[in-house]
């Protein structure tokens, strides 16, 4: 019994320190300034705003395992939400709709071999935006403008924050490299993205992953895939994934049955498809904490929240 109180008192010491960090202030109130400068930046683009769902029979089947987060609720299965993709589509089934973003909270419960990476946190809020009619070069340059933006802003009304947490204001960054995943992997061998990313000084995009099914495949090349991930420098990582989309119901389920996703799931996405429903669309989402700590400089993506969100870690609140 006495062991368990000093482990339960270890958790409370932590919980604490983490609550009462010093430098916690500021790093919220760049995070802060994220967001409102984000909503700044999608109100002068005419995107329309979406309020977040956390529970759908449906969401984001994602390219690795989690732990199930699957309740019963009036005789169904409904999931928390990993990512509003497939509510992103479908939203802009509406013909007066072109353009939409939601600041989404996300619920992955990450096994714990992504506990000490740095830069994975089992709830975390990720800026979602999607466009209608669109491709993946279209989208790519509306975040390097988006990024461009916010740090500008950050530098106007933080600049002592930002000096005191980054040691430097924030650069405007020009046209960004563009690599594809396959080429790199040959380069740099299976840690490429981490490497890559630790070279590199400036943001770059990472092409043709092969991933989710609704990941839109190159027509004109099959096993090429037209999704694209902004890769933070100095070693951060992925901060924005994102692609053209599937949209077509025979390709749909030949990307499912590749992929090994359930069509009974997705039963009334795919009837849906089938009667031509879903739009042509492109779009992405970026990490909010993830930002915050390549801005930051943080050690850690769990340094950009008040309660502790580690993968697999004890928590108390």
């Amino acid at each position: 019994m006495e062991l368990e109180i000093t482990k339960e008192a270890t958790v409370v010491d932590y919980t604490v320190n983490h609550l009462k960090r010093a430098e916690l202030p500021k790093i919220l109130r760049v995070q802060q300034g994220i967001v409102r400068a984000t909503h700044d930046f999608m109100f002068k683009k005419g995107l329309t705003q979406l309020m977040p769902l956390m529970l759908s029979p449906i969401t984001d089947p994602l390219n690795h395992g989690v732990v199930d987060a699957t309740i019963g609720y009036a005789e169904q299965r409904w999931s928390l939400t990993k990512s509003m993709i497939f509510h992103k589509q479908l939203a802009l089934m509406n013909p007066a709709l072109d353009s939409i973003y939601i600041v989404s909270p996300n619920v992955r419960l990450e096994f714990a071999d992504r506990a000490d990476t740095g830069r994975h946190l089992f709830e975390f809020t990720q800026v979602d935006f999607e466009f209608k009619g669109k491709d993946r070069f279209f989208v790519m340059e509306f975040m390097e403008e988006l990024v461009n933006f916010v740090f500008r802003r950050l530098n106007e009304e933080l600049p002592e924050t930002i000096m005191e947490l980054r040691g430097e204001l924030l650069p405007q960054y020009e046209k960004w490299e563009v690599c594809r995943t396959e080429k790199l992997e040959a380069a740099f061998g299976p840690e490429y993205e981490h490497l890559k990313s630790k070279e590199a000084t400036v943001p770059f995009w990472l092409l043709n992953h092969k991933r989710e099914f609704y990941d839109k495949e190159d027509p004109k090349k099959r096993g090429t895939y037209l999704n694209y991930d902004l890769i933070w420098p100095e070693g951060y990582g992925e901060g924005l994934s994102g692609a053209e989309r599937e949209h077509e119901y025979r390709q749909i389920r030949k990307r499912m049955a590749e992929v090994g996703t359930s069509e009974d799931v997705f039963a009334n996405y795919l009837e849906i498809a089938k009667e031509g429903g879903i739009p042509k669309t492109a779009g992405a989402g970026f990490g909010v904490e993830r930002m915050t700590r390549f801005i930051c400089r943080l050690k850690d993506v769990d340094e950009a929240t008040v309660f502790s969100r580690k993968p697999f870690a004890k928590a108390i609140f």
